[in-house]
């Protein structure tokens, strides 16, 4: 009885408690932005357990390996780039990981964009800093 009540103790200790993934509620309007300009808004439910710091790097894996997925976005990249003058900070973030995957030895399933492509994410990591509201608001102008 007691080698019950002894397990029964640990098994309710927090030792052993189940541990739950931790997942994000609300996702960012810049990656619902992007995966809509990639078509591709399905996926947010899968971004939802992707955390909200590892978001623009998980969406800069994705689209560098979809090449249509990376051309529908470099072009809202500049579009935004000429319409608002700048890009969010996640749109940054994400040209900075695809400029890095780009700069070193090539990864498996990885393939290089065109030159003009690689120029447009390079602009893009230098261009200033906006934010998401204004960019959306001077695209409707």
């Amino acid at each position: 009885m007691l080698r019950i009540m002894l397990v029964a103790g640990l098994l309710a200790s927090p030792l052993f408690a189940v541990k739950t993934a931790c997942a994000q509620e609300i996702l960012s309007g810049s990656l619902i932005d992007a995966l809509t300009t990639i078509e591709k808004p399905e996926l947010g439910g899968v971004f939802t357990y992707v955390g909200e710091a590892n978001a623009p790097r998980a969406f800069a894996d994705l689209i560098a390996r979809d090449a249509k997925a990376m051309k529908r976005y470099t072009t809202r990249l500049m579009s935004d780039r000429k319409i608002a003058g700048g890009l969010t900070a996640w749109d940054h973030e994400v040209c900075a990981t695809l400029v890095t995957y780009y700069a070193g030895v090539a990864m498996p399933g990885i393939k290089r964009p065109d030159a003009k492509r690689l120029k447009a994410l390079n602009d893009c990591v230098l261009a200033p800093v906006m934010d998401f509201q204004e960019i959306v608001s001077r695209r409707k102008k």
